[in-house]
């Protein structure tokens, strides 16, 4: 069954691919007919990727073209540091948990997935190249926002309506402030069924050279899966982030000729 999240992939690469090629800018109709979607479909789905600034109008307001947030994103998933040294991580815990794991970066109110490694079930939305899913309601995205206070959740979710999301899902930043500080202390979000309703995401932050959070590395484990695995799952997943810091400093360090920690 394909996703919202897929259409609104396909619906961002017909834009791009539209505005590359010949045909200039692409209007609803058309993105409508090359998808095979209604138009109010793809005004629905264009008002939301423009609200993350994925597209934007053209300077005459006759078409769309990607949007600066595309061009942040594509920054994000273009640091080959951090995915390089992802991705042995990530097989090391998909070998040992047989479960799916990836590594997600924030782009203002998703989650985007920028690295993966499927596991026999890699059908989970979220643990597939280019899958975006909501910050307030997963894993990654509260591992994302573990550092932020309250005020800092409530402006950037200001216009975020807590619907959808799993039945255990914050639904208010009070909710999902209280969240982050009981998962603070720990070093890793357990996100039991916040996102699908039989799914567990172990989410642990990734955190830069200046200390701030610039990633997240997570694991999903279906609910009836993870019996007596809850504790060890997510100290492998903490480890597995903490050494993600030291390779990506190390890697860039050298790329860069500055002493590493």
């Amino acid at each position: 069954m394909t996703s919202t999240f897929d259409r609104g992939l396909d619906l961002l690469g017909a834009v791009l691919a539209a505005e590359l090629g010949s045909t200039g800018y692409p209007g609803n109709a058309q993105l409508a007919e090359q998808l095979g979607l209604d138009q109010a479909q793809i005004s629905r789905m264009l008002k939301d990727l423009a609200a993350l600034e994925l597209v934007e109008r053209d300077g005459q307001g006759r078409g769309w073209r990607v949007g600066p947030g595309y061009f942040a994103l594509a920054a994000a998933a273009g640091d080959a540091d951090l995915a390089s040294a992802a991705r042995p991580l990530l097989r090391e815990l998909v070998t040992r948990w047989h479960e799916p794991a990836w590594l997600s970066v924030r782009s203002q109110v998703m989650a985007l997935t920028v690295e993966a490694q499927p596991s026999h079930w890699s059908s989970y939305v979220a643990a597939a190249p280019g899958a975006m899913t909501p910050v307030w309601c997963t894993g990654p995205g509260r591992a994302l926002l573990l550092d932020h206070s309250e005020q800092e959740l409530a402006e950037l979710l200001d216009a975020v309506e807590f619907v959808g999301g799993g039945p255990l899902a914050a639904r208010d930043v009070r909710a999902l402030a209280a969240r982050n500080a009981a998962d603070r202390g720990a070093g890793v979000v357990v996100a039991d069924r916040e996102f699908e309703h039989d799914v567990v995401d172990f989410s642990a932050p990734v955190r830069g050279r200046s200390g701030a959070v610039v990633a997240a590395l997570s694991v999903a484990v279906p609910l009836f899966r993870l019996g007596e695995r809850a504790t060890e799952i997510a100290a492998s997943v903490e480890r597995a982030a903490k050494a993600l810091e030291v390779r990506a400093a190390s890697r860039a360090g050298r790329r860069d000729g500055r002493p590493t920690p």
